[in-house]
């Protein structure tokens, strides 16, 4: 969400969609929890706040109606937390204006005071424009404590706004800012800082005669409203005004332009749903400052998963937090016949986007440490895309805190250090229905919603599975939803039924499966005999004859490769399109004997457990036909287990 208190208290959804507060004293009440958000309130102090010494009988009823009324508009009950000191406001740094306006606010004061006037005033002019009004919670009537925090917020306003006047005339920017300095000290026309930079600027523009009509008025004004006379400050550029002090001469022009800062994301998808909670905790990792951030946040999961689109959404909703740029690689690491790049190649390529336009030796060590002090101090944001291994990663990440890299691998990168990790799991039936309404219309959904939800169900909540069957619908506005669910229904043609001019499913399970070891890649085809979306280590070692340990090894790397997902101890489940590829593999590559080799050996495994399976989980166990051969083969092993 997005809470706005520069101004008239605002909050909005995260697609933009202004939220109603209520009555006044519930607005009163959610601007004190943001203005002290992260922190417990007691409830004493809040009926204080709220009713003063004339608190009825029934304020603390009152109280806990409006706390439920502001959960229930804010749409998560946990954003407001009860507990022994009182009720916390819980959010993410990037949700509140505050937040974001005090942090632009730092780094431009700070690069003000290091002589990097361009910087500064980038920043602090994003900082003023998060303002909407001339007063935090502007219109809202506030009890007298939290007036003194909007007094600090609008103090510190006034600082940053004489701070980006310094930093326009060091800049040489005086003519551009005189109809602003005019504005401003007509507004405060006792602030002698702004009478200076006025006569400065003016002097500056070659108004020599205006800047020192420019003083005496504001001796008139001081005189006149405090009986008193300009201060050191205001007399010392008077005199130097008088004099044509060298020193006051405009600073020359820059000879080079600055580069402009890299916005390198990729268009964000439009039609993009759910995943709600992974948004918020990628937002926070992302936005987090302090000593204890984390730098690198890494996306893992299942091809088709949809990580690159999370992503590409997630940073776009962040991007403001890195005004020197948003750079995007795509490494191939996945990307069906294209090999992995080359860490060289992709540090070329990012010092070339920021402005670093020498040749590159290849040794990658250099090219690294160069990279590194490139990004020093930096405000970045760099996404690695489809990031075939650490390996290829690690040379790539920045070491400066104000950095921060996202990533999306389908392998866990576990030995990256101090990374923060997202493993994503297939979407809900709700959010995949409705990312099918979005992407073909609502109202062709809701005309054959049965229909809409067998398809869905049948793409196993891929994402990518989704798209690739709204584009089919897409292509044939006479294909009907029910015709497209039935023919995904048929087991042996739904993988070929799930691919549309660049997009299909097989290709990307491919990827993966071609960087299995023999080993790894016999398991996974093996498999897909036992049936079923869930297999034992035990059932799993009778199909490839190994031991159990040497088992549990392979299943874990597959696992690893989100070929597998690990479930209770000692189970793994198969997505139900992976299993159907699997299957397809054990076809192309083992021989009808070996499988039926391995099912007989699964058979024996289950017998020697616990007996000779009853009449009716002999039914459940029948081998099903080969659809190759079109005769009974014990190569497939049917079970509802």
């Amino acid at each position: 969400m997005d809470f706005k208190i520069l101004g008239p208290i605002e909050v909005r959804t995260s697609h933009g969609t202004p939220i109603p507060l209520g009555r006044r004293k519930q607005r009163v009440l959610l601007a004190a929890l943001l203005l002290n958000a992260g922190r417990a309130i007691p409830s004493k102090r809040m009926l204080d706040w709220l009713w003063g010494e004339r608190a009825p009988a029934a304020a603390e009823s009152n109280l806990y109606t409006y706390i439920s009324a502001l959960r229930r508009v804010l749409g998560t009950p946990s954003r407001i937390e009860a507990g022994c000191n009182g009720y916390v406001l819980r959010v993410t740094p990037g949700e509140i204006d505050v937040t974001l306006f005090e942090d632009l606010a730092e780094q431009g004061l700070r690069a003000l005071s290091e002589g990097r006037h361009d910087t500064a005033l980038e920043r602090l002019t994003r900082a003023l424009g998060l303002w909407r009004g001339e007063s935090v919670l502007e219109g809202l009537p506030l009890p007298a404590p939290l007036r003194g925090e909007a007094a600090r917020l609008e103090r510190l306003r006034a600082v940053v706004v004489d701070a980006s006047l310094e930093a326009r005339l060091a800049l040489g920017r005086h003519g551009e800012m005189l109809a602003d300095l005019e504005t401003l000290t007509s507004r405060d026309p006792l602030n002698e800082r702004l009478r200076a930079h006025l006569m400065l600027a003016l002097y500056r523009s070659g108004r020599r005669a205006d800047a020192l009509a420019a003083y005496q008025r504001a001796r008139g004004v001081l005189a006149a409203e405090l009986g008193i006379d300009p201060g050191p400050d205001l007399r010392r550029m008077h005199q130097r005004i008088l004099a044509d002090d060298p020193a006051l001469a405009p600073p020359e022009a820059s000879a080079a332009l600055r580069s402009p800062a890299p916005a390198e994301l990729p268009i964000d998808c439009r039609a993009f749903t759910g995943r709600t909670a992974e948004i918020a905790r990628l937002r926070a990792a992302l936005t987090s400052a302090g000593p204890g951030a984390v730098a690198v946040s890494a996306i893992t999961g299942a091809a088709g998963a949809g990580k690159s689109a999370l992503a590409v959404h997630v940073a776009h909703q962040v991007a403001d937090h890195f005004p020197d740029g948003q750079l995007y690689v795509d490494l191939h690491g996945c990307t069906p016949d294209v090999a992995p790049l080359n860490p060289a190649d992709v540090l070329a390529r990012l010092l070339r986007s920021l402005g670093d336009d020498r040749a590159v030796r290849p040794d990658v060590d250099e090219v690294a440490a160069r990279f590194r002090s490139l990004t020093g101090g930096r405000h970045l944001l760099l996404l690695l895309d489809n990031a075939c291994d650490a390996a290829q990663v690690r040379p790539l990440l920045p070491a400066s805190p104000t950095c921060r890299v996202l990533i999306t691998a389908r392998r866990t990168l576990t030995s990256l250090d101090a990374v923060s990790h997202f493993p994503l799991g297939v979407m809900t039936e709700d959010e995949t229905c409705m990312l099918l309404g979005r992407l073909i219309g609502p109202e062709r959904v809701a005309a054959d919603p049965r229909a809409a939800r067998a398809i869905v169900r049948l793409c196993g909540g891929l994402p990518l599975a989704v798209r690739i069957a709204a584009a089919r619908l897409i292509a044939r506005p006479g294909l009907s939803l029910r015709a497209l669910a039935d023919r995904l229904a048929v087991e042996d043609h739904r993988l070929s039924e799930l691919q549309t001019d660049d997009r299909a499913v097989r290709p990307c399970f491919m990827t993966s499966y071609r960087r299995l070891d023999p080993e790894s890649s016999r398991m996974f085809r093996l498999l897909s005999l036992a049936g079923g979306s869930a297999v034992s280590v035990a059932a799993a070692a009778a199909l490839a004859d190994r031991t159990e340990p040497r088992t549990a090894d392979l299943l874990d790397r597959l696992a690893d490769a989100h070929l597998l997902e690990a479930c209770d101890q000692d189970w793994y489940g198969m997505h139900d399109l992976l299993r159907l590829f699997a299957r397809e593999r054990a076809r192309e590559e083992e021989t009808e004997e070996d499988q039926a080799q391995a099912v007989r050996r699964l058979l024996r495994s289950i017998w020697s457990s616990s007996g000779p399976p009853a009449r009716g989980d002999r039914e459940r166990l029948r081998p099903v036909s080969h659809p190759a051969h079109g005769k009974s083969s014990a190569g497939t092993l049917r079970s509802d287990r």
